[in-house]
């Protein structure tokens, strides 16, 4: 009888944890991002983990919608029928979801395939067919999001520079980049109201 108390208590205290870390999270969707985007995601990517052989975990190649500097960040995609949906925990938060879609374009390297990829689009959970109803509630009460892509094309390849040599990197319409303070609008991104 003492053990299922004290696992028990254990469980509450675990429970309480998770609802805190729920709360934190609501509160401020970017909470240890900075950690992940400096740490862990170069691990992945530095050790071969990503984008290679067997691994579930995809590369994915963007360019910076303001800097316009290529980046890689290690995505879980699930394939569709015409490409991959990919879940996007921060949602509109998320840097590398707003660069592909500014971008209009970006390529994922997935059991050492580059898959070419546009159309991308911003979707709730609600709105995709094959997740679990208490998945999607749960996902949606987080926040997360999913961003569908549509595969154009893919080649056995690698994303990562081989023997020294980059890899062709995907044009960057300037048109579709946001201008950092001080930088000068180009003619072609200046709209009418």
């Amino acid at each position: 009888m003492r053990k299922l108390n004290i696992a028990a208590i254990g469980l509450a205290g675990g429970t309480g944890l998770v609802a805190g870390l729920v709360w934190a999270f609501r509160r401020n969707p970017r909470l240890g991002s900075s950690f992940v985007n400096s740490v862990v995601n170069p691990a992945l990517i530095g050790h071969g983990l990503v984008g290679r052989g067997r691994a579930e975990i995809a590369t994915l190649e963007h360019l910076g919608r303001r800097s316009g500097v290529r980046r890689l960040t290690p995505v879980y995609p699930q394939p569709t029928p015409d490409g991959f949906r990919i879940i996007v925990p921060l949602g509109g938060h998320s840097e590398w979801a707003r660069n592909v879609i500014a971008a209009g374009h970006c390529r994922l390297q997935l059991h050492d395939v580059v898959h070419e990829l546009d159309e991308p689009s911003m979707v709730q959970p609600s709105a995709l067919e094959g997740l679990p109803m208490v998945l999607r509630r749960v996902e949606e009460y987080l926040g997360f999001q999913y961003i569908t892509l549509h595969r154009f094309s893919n080649a056995p390849g690698c994303l990562e520079p081989v023997d020294g040599v980059e890899p062709p990197l995907p044009v960057a319409d300037a048109s579709l980049m946001t201008p950092t303070e001080g930088e000068a609008q180009p003619a072609s991104a200046v709209t009418s109201r």
